[in-house]
């Protein structure tokens, strides 16, 4: 079973996109969550990975757009 908490390269990956604004906040409130507690709920690493779903395919990013 993995932990499930927001790793460093998930945090940058959800930085690179345009999250909604409702997006944004849940992730917000998961990393902080992560700070009391050792990994997030079931639910919400589900809904944390449905967000990364909706946007893996998303080619352009901040990083590309700057080059």
């Amino acid at each position: 079973m993995s932990i499930r908490r927001i790793n460093k390269a998930l945090r940058e990956f959800f930085e690179n996109q345009t999250l909604t604004d409702s997006e944004k906040s849940f992730i917000v409130s998961a990393l902080n969550n992560q700070k009391n507690h050792p990994q997030l709920t079931l639910r919400q690493w589900q809904i944390v990975c449905e967000i990364k779903e909706r946007y893996k395919n998303v080619k352009i990013s901040r990083s590309e757009t700057d080059t």
